[in-house]
């Protein structure tokens, strides 16, 4: 199907540590509506180092929708969903809707647990920085990361063309032999330790309709804070699987999103 000759921009901003064209067997039958920009990498350009609460990553989102000369449509994985809502409530002239995949978007105690944590020096054991810290890196070639990354929790669900993009997507070769991430572990943990604890008020001073789809088997967005976000006016409609989702149930999430959009677009979001 052609896209047509005036779609909208979508702009899709990732999950930590999952550069942008690792979701490409999610996002590209979405070219057949939209005009797809997914976001390649952020937090490792030198401008926008990561920071307090994500700050300078929301500046580094903004700074790239610059480049649009009309609101786009804001999607985001995981962190990517959180710093597309910070940018909408920044800036939400730049945006038609945001719909926030998985999002860790910590509201009321869960902020409060997060700023305490920070405090104390604990964010290591309450955000996945501890597990990230000290984590693989490099292989010997994309065949044997492949079988390293399916013994991992965290892949097992992936669909083969899901796997396929991130090993592709998400590392480069090196001169000497070898495949290594693209995404900096170090930058990875940065962003963990970071988490934004400044947000409780968000679904409240957004100006532009929100949306959150949910992994119904989500060890991030629980009931108990699916419920919390209804309660403070977001749309929430939850899809088949874990926290990632989006490439363990690609054609599910699509349909979902899409509905979601459709929903918030007429004006149904909030």
């Amino acid at each position: 199907m052609p896209q047509p000759a005036t779609a909208t921009p979508l702009v899709f901003a990732h999950a930590n540590g999952f550069p942008g064209r690792s979701y490409r067997s999610f996002l590209a039958p979405l070219e057949a509506r939209f005009d797809m920009h997914p976001v390649e990498q952020l937090g490792h350009h030198p401008d926008f180092p990561v920071g307090h609460n994500w700050l300078a990553l929301r500046d580094e989102l903004l700074a790239q929708l610059k480049a649009f000369s009309e609101p786009v449509i804001g999607v985001g994985h995981s962190m990517g969903g959180v710093l597309t809502a910070m940018a909408a409530e920044q800036a939400p002239e730049r945006f038609r809707c945001v719909v926030m995949l998985d999002p860790p978007l910590m509201l009321g105690v869960d902020a409060m647990a997060m700023k305490l944590a920070k405090r104390l020096g604990v964010v290591d054991w309450v955000t996945p920085a501890g597990r990230t810290l000290g984590r693989r890196s490099s292989w010997s070639d994309r065949s044997s990361m492949r079988d390293y990354l399916r013994r991992r929790s965290l892949f097992r669900r992936f669909t083969d063309q899901a796997l396929d993009d991130y090993i592709e997507g998400g590392t480069r070769e090196l001169e000497e032999g070898g495949v290594v991430l693209r995404y900096d572990p170090d930058i990875e943990v940065d962003i963990f330790r970071h988490l934004p604890d400044h947000l409780n008020a968000l679904p409240e001073r957004a100006r532009v309709p929100l949306g959150v789809l949910a992994g119904d088997e989500s060890e991030l967005l629980t009931s108990r804070r699916r419920r919390r976000l209804r309660r403070r006016g977001v749309r929430v409609v939850e899809v088949p699987g874990g926290h990632m989702f989006p490439m363990e149930h690609p054609e599910a999430t699509r349909e979902a999103l899409l509905a979601m959009l459709d929903t918030l677009l007429d004006g149904g979001g909030r």
